[in-house]
């Protein structure tokens, strides 16, 4: 590991335990993607690990070498459990994030465990940039990390909590330029893209970005965050049934739509940031404006002529429309406890808007 010369023995013995545990969950679960995007994940969690700048060439013969060595250390770790974390004379359960961030504190260091998507566990450590509070949600800006596993989503929430990893944000952002760059379509990426200076410098452009859409990511979590209040457990116990099939990929797209109709468009356009709105309609996925082409024909209407009420007023009615959704897949689902999926394909079909 790549790590700053200025760390004290402790926080290298923190890192060497959390990248222990990060090891012990990608030996159990990098097997499940598909080998192009378990490639694409190696070649970027080496970039990581090797501390490479993104216009950094691969030595391949050294990738390969280390892709070697790296399934050999999963191999060894495989069957045992996650490790507690030893601090301060103390051990900690390794997904205590509260406790070990309370002992961390005089380093600086920011440290998360916890259980996401497919129920794959996640760990890191990092940098903390800040901290702060909305309403009675804790918000932490994390920066360089120190331990991570293969899977390093850029924004993550508990019940009380966001964090914001704003070196995955910077590795999206730059996926997003790279591939825009191949091409330079006049699209919506590229309309989000001429905001930033790249043609001047990359790393100042990126910085940029990420402190701009960070906010974004906050706003999205925030509405994650509501819903989960709102529909409780139900949710998430009804997608459990759901993992692997087409159903699960569009009751998420269903609860996205319903959250960003709630927070995250409002908050972009009261903010009238033209860089960020271009990248959030940018990123969304076929599905995503498959379900919701009214927003997408809005969006065209507001880049073509500046015009932002015609969206503003969707945004509010469509709310609305993805909240009664996302409430008919769950009666669909207690209706039909032992096979919904079709039938909650069905209705999500026909409740574009």
């Amino acid at each position: 590991m790549n790590v700053q010369q200025s760390l004290n023995a402790e926080q290298r013995s923190v890192i060497e335990q959390v990248q222990h545990n990060c090891d012990i969950s990608d030996a159990n679960h990098a097997g499940n993607y598909t080998l192009c995007i378990y490639l694409l994940k190696m070649r970027e969690y080496y970039r990581w690990l090797h501390a490479l700048d993104f216009s950094d060439e691969f030595d391949s013969d050294a990738m390969s070498q280390w892709l070697r060595e790296k399934e050999e250390i999963w191999d060894a770790v495989a069957d045992q459990d996650y490790q507690p974390i030893d601090l301060q004379d103390q051990q900690f359960d390794a997904f205590d994030s509260a406790a070990i961030n309370q002992a961390l504190h005089q380093h600086d260091f920011f440290y998360h465990a916890g259980i996401g998507g497919k129920g794959i566990q996640h760990f890191f450590v990092a940098d903390k940039i800040s901290q702060f509070r909305e309403g009675e949600i804790d918000i932490t800006i994390t920066g360089q990390e120190y331990a991570r596993d293969l899977t390093a989503p850029p924004a993550m929430s508990t019940q009380s909590e966001i964090i914001v990893r704003q070196e995955s944000l910077k590795r999206m952002c730059w996926e997003r330029y790279q591939e825009w760059h191949w091409n330079r379509y006049e699209n919506p990426m590229g309309k989000a893209l001429s905001y930033y200076s790249f043609e001047q410098s990359i790393t100042d452009a990126l910085q940029q970005m990420v402190e701009t859409e960070q906010h974004t990511l906050i706003q999205h979590e925030l509405g994650e965050m509501q819903i989960s209040r709102e529909f409780g457990d139900s949710w998430p116990a009804m997608m459990l049934g759901l993992l692997g099939s087409k159903a699960e990929l569009l009751a998420r797209s269903v609860r996205d739509h319903l959250a960003d109709c709630r927070t995250t468009l409002p908050y972009l356009i009261e903010q009238n940031n033209p860089a960020s709105l271009h990248f959030y309609f940018a990123n969304l996925t076929y599905m995503r404006k498959e379900l919701f082409p009214s927003a997408v024909e809005a969006y065209q209407q507001w880049s073509e002529n500046g015009e932002i009420r015609t969206l503003q007023e969707l945004t509010q009615c469509a709310a609305d429309h993805w909240q009664q959704t996302l409430q008919l897949i769950l009666a669909v689902a207690e209706q039909n406890p032992q096979n919904p999926a079709s039938q909650i394909v069905d209705l999500i079909e026909q409740s574009r808007f």
